[in-house]
């Protein structure tokens, strides 16, 4: 069976879906439910998201001013490289945005960041604050689109995606 969160299964017909309400679960998790499910081989304290930007100061600005996020720390030379890190509540989920000190980012195919949030409203807020700094939503794949995300792209291109529910794995 496939998850409701599965994008293939966003793929299948409107009358053989459950209901928009029924197919979001959302949930808060304790750190103690947490570290309980954690694979016991892989004790991480944290995560960290690197990103490099040929557009430095755009891309901080933008994760740091226009979504929002807090800066943990700033560092320069440091083995050479600029960077600037940005975390969420807790300090356990960083983003973390490199100087390029060259080519732009090479990447291509689908690359996004995605924040789930606790509901539409959420998500509603979200939007206004981007709104309000002139950043307008992008095409987007269809699973968000059904789903009820928007995306958007930072300045370097790579898309950042607010959902209005929490992703909870199948069978949580």
């Amino acid at each position: 069976m496939r998850s409701s969160k599965d994008p293939a299964g966003a793929r299948a017909s409107r009358k053989t879906r459950a209901p928009r309400a029924a197919r979001w679960k959302t949930a808060a998790m304790s750190a103690t439910q947490q570290q309980e499910r954690w694979p016991a081989h892989l004790p991480a304290g944290a995560l960290r998201v690197v990103r490099w930007s040929a557009r430095y100061e755009e891309t901080v600005t933008f994760y740091r001013d226009t979504i929002g996020l807090p800066v943990l720390e700033t560092f320069h030379d440091s083995y050479g490289l600029d960077g600037t890190i940005l975390g969420l509540p807790g300090g356990q989920v960083h983003l973390e945005i490199v100087r390029a000190a060259q080519a732009p980012y090479p990447g291509g195919g689908l690359d996004q960041l995605v924040f789930y949030l606790p509901d539409a409203a959420a998500r509603e807020r979200v939007e206004a604050r981007l709104a309000a700094t002139g950043a307008r939503p992008v095409p987007q794949i269809d699973y968000w689109q059904e789903n009820g995300g928007v995306t958007y792209q930072d300045p370097d291109g790579r898309e950042v995606v607010f959902a209005s529910w929490i992703y909870l794995p199948p069978g949580s």
